[in-house]
C-alpha cells in the first residue's frame, strides 16, 4: 500500500492541494480574524462596539501581547498547519478522494457538512476536555487561556501540541472519514475556521453564530468544552453556563440592537 501511494504521488497536485488548503486558511485568518482585530485596535466602525460581550475588556491591546499573539500564530502556521496540510494531502490520496475542483451535488455537500460538524464536535470535545486535566492544562492548554476575554485571532493562539491535538485533527477527520472531494473540504475549512474565529471574537453580532458559549468558557476556565454544545449537554458540562444570565443571550440575533 505504501509503495502504491508513493508511486501515485504527483508533485504538481501535491503543491496545488497544499497551496489551496493553506490559502483558504490564510484568507480566513486575514479577512475574518484581521477584520475583528481592526475593530479591536481602532474601535471602528463604532456601532460594532455595542455588541462587545465582555464590556470594557481589550479596549487597548498591549503591543507586547499582540506581538506575542502574532508570533505564536506564525509558529503554529509553519510548524503545525503547513506540514499538516502536506500530511492531509497524503491521507486524502490514500483515501482515494477526488482532488480535482469538480463540485459535489448539493445533497452530498450538505450531508458531508453535517457529518463534519458532528465529527468535529466529538473530536474537539474530548480532546479539549483532556486538555483541561491538571497535567495537560498546566503544560499545554494554559497558554490558550491567557486570554480570558478572547479576540478573533486567539482562535489559533495555542501550544503547538494543542494546535495539533484538539484543533487540527478533529477538523480534518470529517473529510477523511467521508472521503470528500476537495471542493467540499475547502468549503468546510473556510466555514468552520470562520466560525471558530467568530467564537473567539468577543462580539455577538447580528446574523453571525453566537460566541457566548465559548466566550463563557474563556471567562470561567471550565465547562463548555464542545463546539455545538451537544456533548456538553449530554455530559452536563454546560451546567454553570445554563444557570448564568449569558445562556439567555446564546442565540442568533436578527436585530441591530445589542442584547442586554
Amino acid at each position: 500500500m505504501e509503495g502504491t501511494l508513493l508511486q501515485s504521488l504527483n508533485l504538481q497536485e501535491l503543491f496545488r492541494v497544499v497551496w489551496t488548503t493553506f490559502s483558504v486558511y490564510l484568507s480566513v485568518l486575514t479577512i475574518v480574524g484581521g477584520g475583528f482585530l481592526l475593530v479591536d485596535i481602532y474601535h471602528r466602525p463604532r456601532w460594532v462596539l455595542k455588541f462587545k460581550i465582555q464590556k470594557g475588556k481589550n479596549l487597548m491591546i498591549e503591543k507586547s501581547r499582540l506581538w506575542s499573539l502574532i508570533n505564536n500564530i506564525l509558529v503554529n502556521s509553519t510548524v503545525v498547519l503547513l506540514p499538516g496540510a502536506v500530511v492531509f494531502y497524503l491521507l486524502l490520496k490514500w483515501r482515494g478522494s477526488d482532488l480535482s475542483f469538480t463540485p459535489p451535488s448539493t445533497t452530498v455537500f450538505l450531508v458531508h457538512m453535517l457529518g463534519f460538524m458532528m465529527i468535529e464536535e466529538i473530536g474537539f470535545y474530548y480532546a479539549h476536555r483532556l486538555l483541561h486535566t491538571s497535567f495537560l492544562y498546566k503544560r499545554i492548554h494554559k497558554k490558550h487561556h491567557e486570554w480570558t476575554a478572547p479576540i478573533g485571532l486567539t482562535a489559533v493562539y495555542a501550544h503547538p501540541v494543542e494546535m495539533l491535538l484538539s484543533n487540527l485533527i478533529p477538523f480534518l477527520c470529517g473529510p477523511l472519514i467521508f472521503g470528500s472531494n476537495l471542493v467540499t473540504t475547502l468549503w468546510w475549512f473556510a466555514i468552520a475556521f470562520s466560525v471558530t474565529i467568530i467564537h473567539h471574537s468577543g462580539y455577538h453580532l447580528p446574523l453571525l453564530p453566537s460566541p457566548e458559549f465559548h466566550d463563557f468558557h474563556h471567562l470561567k476556565f471550565t465547562g463548555n468544552y464542545g463546539v455545538l454544545g451537544v456533548l456538553d449537554r449530554l455530559h452536563g458540562t454546560d451546567k454553570v453556563f445554563r444557570e448564568s444570565s449569558r445562556f439567555k443571550k446564546h442565540r442568533l440575533i436578527f436585530s441591530a440592537k445589542a442584547l442586554t
